[in-house]
């Protein structure tokens, strides 16, 4: 099976990823490697306030990373963040209009 470009928005806890960002980073990239999938690029998003608590977290930091993967990986993938609690939520999609992308707040200082 061909491989894809996947683009994955991870949503970890915003006070653990200020003790130790690198430490939550490696978790989301691990469980990516871990069934298969090679990082491309791996980038802090932005940090902001959930719309609704998740497991009584009200901050979230969010990890973006694109990967090259397998399809059958990503169900794999999935149940690995679902089992981890260190990940709160986390959307896999393929990426269709390639790499570049803006951080969070680089795309708010362009639009001000």
């Amino acid at each position: 099976m061909a491989q894809k470009l996947y683009e994955a928005m991870f949503i970890v806890d915003s006070n653990k990823a200020r003790e130790d960002y690198s430490k939550m980073e490696e978790i989301c990239l691990s469980t990516i490697t871990r069934h298969g999938g090679e990082i491309v690029k791996a980038v802090k998003w932005d940090d902001r306030r959930l719309a609704y608590e998740i497991e009584k977290v009200k901050r979230g930091t969010y990890i973006l990373v694109h990967f090259n993967g397998e399809g059958e990986a990503l169900a794999k993938i999935d149940r690995q963040v679902q089992l981890n609690d260190q990940i709160l939520r986390c959307l896999i999609t393929i990426d269709e209009d390639g790499i570049e992308t803006e951080t969070g707040s680089q795309a708010k200082e362009e639009t001000a």
